[in-house]
């Protein structure tokens, strides 16, 4: 796809990811406010996103001169029930993996 294309993935078919794909580039869909899928060629990454608050910015910070990696998590907040997403990430999570499944020949 060319540089200066503006449409976004969600306006895309699931042909165009393919050609995206195709190209070694990935597909990433925000899926509710919690989630990120990565979807390449090589393989479908999800990642939990998880805003840090200023504390923990400066425990993470503080750890890298302790040679450390650190980031300190608050207690688990009870879940209730499934997340709820747009319509619109859905589909283009469906169509970004349909597109990767088309490559792949399965």
């Amino acid at each position: 796809m060319p540089a200066t294309d503006d449409l976004s993935d969600a306006e895309r078919t699931t042909e165009e990811l393919a050609d995206i794909m195709f190209s070694g580039n990935v597909i990433e869909v925000l899926f509710a406010p919690l989630l990120i899928f990565r979807i390449s060629l090589s393989g479908v990454d999800l990642f939990v996103r998880h805003s840090l608050t200023d504390d923990q910015i400066a425990d993470l910070a503080g750890s890298f001169s302790e040679g450390e990696v650190r980031i300190t998590m608050p207690p688990a907040v009870p879940t209730s029930g499934p997340a709820l997403v747009e319509a619109g990430e859905a589909a283009l999570l469906n169509r970004a993996l349909q597109a990767r499944n088309m490559l792949l020949g399965r």
